[in-house]
């Protein structure tokens, strides 16, 4: 057996070539075999229940991908799921801040100190962060997108679902690892692998590391004459949504007895100077009533991917640290003991132009995040009845500050209004959760989590640099929270800068299963809890959003048909939100606020394999959503009766993939994309905001041998064009957009061993 130590010794080194050693080393990343016949389409065991089943056994809806199907479908960021997931949207206006949207429920306000309902989750390390939630895939061992409230084993922000990203462990004793390297148009360069093995009988390792760069593909643009004046002008600002960042991750895992093992991993990761920052603009007009932008005019350049400013100190910088322990032992019992502990720390520095070339607004946001937790979970299971129970704390600490400028937003040209934002949360939740077999064929799933939330924050609004003669003195306080919450007569709002609030989320569901039929039927009471909207122009009432509680009820159906050769599933639900948090620009600022809303839909996956030659891969997702009331910039005024944002009443995904044997190796062709309806990106249902219904597909070609893969590659072939943002500024008569890349050609070389 080689084992690792043999590679760092310089004993392995020695039998291959140097250069490529220290590439290998260098850039680590995951190795699993090279996908074959049905690789892409799989079977995968999965940890919805928080522990290993079939996703076939879970009464879940669940969407999961192998590592090797993660590699066949070429997906590289955590943003491009969205392609194979029935489903499941995203948003996102800078590479650093990202927003799943799953079964229509998300958190659209772009304020750094909120927390979404869409759980993600990182090896059983919870992500609070918004802005670490877009990260490189690579090494992966599995993805997991469950939807549907998970509260009762994965706490109180799982309201509309969870995403769990699972990375390759150090898990074999003998010597492996791969190098893989990519290039594509816009400068497009990756370069990636892993090593891992033993370097003892109780002692695995593993190393991994990706690195990307890509010039962004929105660029400057030129402005035609008689637009924005008389005479037309060429945009000098720089490019936006890019990348430049590498992500260098460790495993180590130790057996501290034959029933106990310690298994400790560490994350670095690090953006740097990331083209972003830029916008497209329309302008637009809008409805007297609520001001919400009307139909919009075209692009100022007449190019989505083409912004009209001249900035060019903008982009993004943010790194991450992520250190984790999980311990656990099996007793002689048969029970099983597990502690996960963790830290994480996120900084973001993101620099933009707001106004997009139409008018002068500086606009920069810092965050400095950080986050420890602590899980304490047993479990056993006898014959007839498995259980868990636990005990999870989470503490937060955020600081973080937006700074303002410009004489077109302050009218003064040197003034910067800094908003200043600190948040501590503490939480601790106690659960529970257990299967009972009835019979052969009936299970009886109950299970519950009570969650205490205890958040405090203060918010401070201060000038700075502003020039003579504004009637604004440098260091003057615009508004202070404490201070007004001392001023105010009126009792309610004595407290509005704490969130004490506790809660208790529960499952109740039956399952039926027959040879390879399920079919489950579950009630669901999924809590989040408050949070804030720190800006100065929200008042006192509006400051703080409350607490949201979701109950769920879903029916589904999982089977094996056409002789094995093909799977289906299919799930039904119904939401009913009380105090659904829903995002809106009320008053002309972010704000959150409290509605009740309702949805219904389903989901169904069809899976075929004929033969060893053709793999299928279908979904469809059907949702019909509605809140009750939007509120519009004029105080008072809104939408009612509204769609959820990013919520198709139809959206599809397919993939279709041949390979055969030429030569000494397997040639694949692989097709695969989604479509959505029309759909509006937020929750007003403005004009402004209507997506038209798109189509996006993939193209790939593999030639793999022995241990040596080579793909080709086209992502989005037919160039469709369709927003990931959009924000709707027609009480000042314009829309700011941010549009998904357009068509990228590459091509990729991997070795394994």
């Amino acid at each position: 057996m080689t084992k690792i130590t043999d590679v760092f010794s310089g004993q392995f080194l020695k039998k291959i070539d140097v250069p490529f050693a220290c590439l290998l080393i260098g850039s680590a990343s995951l190795v699993f075999p090279l996908p074959a016949a049905s690789a892409v389409l799989e079977e995968i065991i999965v940890t919805a229940t928080k522990r290993e089943q079939s996703a076939q056994d879970v009464g879940i809806s669940v969407t999961a991908f192998s590592g090797a199907q993660t590699e066949a479908l070429g997906l590289h960021t955590t943003q491009e799921i969205i392609q194979q997931v029935p489903g499941l949207q995203v948003q996102s206006f800078t590479p650093g801040f990202t927003t799943f949207n799953l079964r229509g429920i998300a958190q659209n306000n772009f304020q750094d100190n909120l927390e979404a309902p869409v759980a993600v989750y990182l090896d059983d390390i919870y992500i609070g962060s918004m802005n670490a939630l877009n990260m490189q895939m690579f090494d992966m061992a599995a993805t997991e997108v469950l939807r549907g409230p998970q509260g009762t084993l994965f706490g109180r922000n799982a309201t509309g679902g969870l995403i769990h990203f699972r990375t390759r462990k150090a898990e074999e004793d003998e010597l492996n690892g791969y190098a893989k390297v990519s290039f594509g148009e816009r400068n497009n360069s990756v370069i990636e692998g892993a090593l891992g093995g033993a370097f003892s009988d109780n002692v695995r390792g593993r190393i991994a590391a990706r690195w990307e760069e890509a010039d962004g593909y929105v660029e400057p643009g030129t402005v035609a004459a008689g637009v924005l004046g008389p005479t037309g002008f060429t945009a000098t600002g720089s490019d936006a949504i890019g990348a430049d960042g590498f992500v260098l991750r460790g495993n180590l895992q130790i057996d501290l007895s034959e029933n106990t093992l310690l298994d400790l991993s560490a994350t670095r990761t690090e953006d740097n100077d990331v083209a972003s920052g830029h916008y497209v603009v329309r302008f637009t007009g809008a409805e007297p009533d609520t001001l919400f932008g009307t139909e919009n005019g075209p692009v100022l350049t007449g190019d989505v991917h083409k912004h009209a400013s001249d900035e060019t100190a903008t982009g993004l910088n943010r790194d991450s640290t992520v250190l984790s322990a999980h311990l656990r032992h099996e007793f002689e019992s048969g029970m099983q003991l597990d502690y996960i502990g963790a830290f994480q720390d996120v900084f973001k520095f993101n620099q933009e132009d707001a106004g997009g070339g139409l008018v002068f607004f500086p606009f920069s946001t810092e965050a400095d995040y950080e986050q420890q937790s602590h899980e304490l979970r047993l479990s056993g299971e006898n014959d007839s009845m498995r259980w868990q129970t636990g005990l999870y704390l989470l503490d937060i600490d955020y600081i973080g500050q937006a700074r303002t400028g410009g004489p077109a937003i302050i009218g003064d040209p040197t003034g910067v209004v800094i908003q200043d934002t600190q948040l501590t949360s503490e939480n601790w939740s106690i659960f529970s959760e257990a299967e009972f077999d009835l019979s052969d064929s009936l299970t009886l799933i109950a299970g519950a989590r009570w969650s205490q939330d205890d958040k405090k924050i203060n918010f401070i609004n201060t000038a700075s640099n502003f020039s003579a003669g504004s009637g604004i003195l440098d260091g003057d306080v615009l508004f202070d929270l404490q201070s007004a919450i001392a001023a105010s007569t009126d009792p309610s709002h004595a407290n509005v800068d704490e969130v004490d609030y506790g809660d208790l989320a529960a499952r109740l569901q039956l399952n039926y299963k027959v040879g390879d039929t399920l079919i489950y039927g579950s009630i669901n009471r999924g809590i989040k809890g408050g949070n804030w909207s720190p800006s100065s122009a929200v008042t006192l009432d509006d400051f703080r959003h409350d607490e949201e509680d979701l109950l769920a009820y879903e029916l589904g159906y999982k089977t094996t048909l056409l002789d094995g050769a093909g799977r289906m599933n299919a799930a039904i639900f119904y939401y009913d939100y009380s105090d659904y948090q829903a995002f809106s620009l009320s008053g002309g600022t972010p704000q959150v606020t409290n509605e009740d809303a309702s949805a219904f839909g389903g989901e169904v996956e069809f899976v075929y394999t004929p033969n060893e030659h053709w793999d299928f891969n279908l979904g469809l997702a059907l949702m019909d959503s509605e809140v009750d009331f939007i509120p519009g910039v004029i105080p008072g005024s809104g939408n009612r009766d509204v769609e959820l944002p990013q919520s198709p009443s139809m959206s599809a995904n397919y993939l279709a993939r041949y390979n055969t044997d030429v030569g000494n190796g397997n040639f694949a062709f692989q097709l695969d994309g989604n479509w959505n309806d029309d759909h509006f990106m937020e929750g007003s249902n403005s004009i402004a905001s209507r997506q038209e219904s798109y189509a996006v597909s993939n193209v790939r070609a593999s030639y793999a041998m022995e241990n040596w893969m080579v793909s080709a590659w086209i992502r989005n072939f037919t160039d469709e064009e369709y927003l990931l943002y959009n924000l709707d500024l027609g009480f000042i008569g314009f829309v700011e957009q941010v549009y998904a890349a357009p068509r990228q050609a590459g091509i990729t070389l991997r070795m394994s061993f």
